[in-house]
């Protein structure tokens, strides 16, 4: 598998440009050289940082390992990039590398972030163009952590053992593997329950479930990987007093991400783009208007695993 990857700097960051990959396209592809389903731009950074925010709100905090003084941390298909600079920030002393197929999105990330002056890129942080479905290029026992999170949106079913070998592989004896993901959507809102179900069926057909939180621990279990422990935390939507704190997030999350498959669902024959923009446009107004009564919910499940 060719990697690449020219350190981005701080001070390139205003037009950061990354090498292509020598014998990769950049598009972002999913399960049989399929694109990925979500889609890039300004749009889908957006919501990616939405769910970086909820998995940090629900499970109060980026990791449940025990990390004391780390000094080498991976980021699997990193998405635009934020947790893994959040972590090179928390710990100065380690170096910590994010890989994802998308490059154009980390680079869009990155700059959106050195305009901001806040969210600038640490010395200790370096990205790499990369596909999780393939043999990572780092050497045996490599990180005290290796992350994955909300991977079920690309990664085939029949791949997940491969994935988890991988970072096994790489995570040093003693270090841990830890991964973040969701479950299915529910709601007593039809149009929503409607969406989610013509969704699930897009995702079926791709090879791909995108509820396979609940199946995180035992993952990591056939992984051979010891102390295994699972958290589970149920996020709702709703007024200011039924809804958990990530609530809010979670349902713009969602309702973004199913407003971008409309192409996918559309070409896929499961619904026609107006139908489904009819429905979307329900749900949202809806869950607007009624929050306690047209909410959302699903459980997020972060597990981890010590090799």
């Amino acid at each position: 598998m060719s990697w690449i990857f020219r350190r981005f700097r701080r001070a390139t960051l205003d037009h950061p440009q990354v090498q292509p990959m020598a014998s990769s396209s950049t598009l972002p592809l999913a399960s049989g050289g399929r694109p990925y389903i979500f889609g890039e731009s300004e749009g889908e950074i957006s919501r990616l940082d939405l769910q970086h925010y909820m998995f940090r709100w629900e499970f109060g905090g980026d990791y449940l390992a025990p990390l004391d003084a780390p000094l080498n941390i991976l980021d699997v298909a990193c998405g635009t990039g934020r947790w893994a600079r959040d972590r090179a920030r928390e710990f100065p002393q380690a170096t910590v590398i994010g890989f994802d197929i998308n490059q154009q999105q980390l680079e869009a990330s990155l700059a959106e972030g050195a305009q901001t002056g806040i969210d600038y890129l640490p010395e200790n942080c370096t990205f790499l163009v990369g596909n999780a479905l393939e043999p990572f290029s780092f050497p045996d026992g490599s990180f005290d952590l290796v992350m994955a999170r909300a991977t079920s949106s690309f990664i085939p079913v029949s791949q997940w053992p491969a994935v988890i070998g991988h970072m096994t592989r790489v995570c040093r004896p003693g270090g841990w593997v830890e991964l973040r993901d969701f479950g299915l959507v529910h709601s007593p809102h039809s149009a929503l329950n409607e969406l989610t179900v013509k969704f699930a069926n897009l995702a079926a057909a791709r090879g791909i479930y995108p509820g396979a939180g609940p199946y995180l621990g035992d993952y990591l279990r056939a992984a051979g990987l010891r102390n295994v422990q699972v958290r589970q935390a149920a996020v709702r939507s709703g007024g200011p007093q039924r809804a958990t704190r990530g609530g809010r997030l979670m349902l713009a999350d969602y309702l973004a991400l199913l407003d971008r498959v409309t192409p996918a669902i559309a070409q896929a024959g499961i619904e026609q783009a107006e139908r489904w923009r009819a429905l979307l446009a329900q749900a949202r107004s809806e869950t607007a208007l009624q929050p306690d009564y047209c909410y959302a919910e699903v459980e997020l499940t972060a597990a981890i695993g010590q090799r």
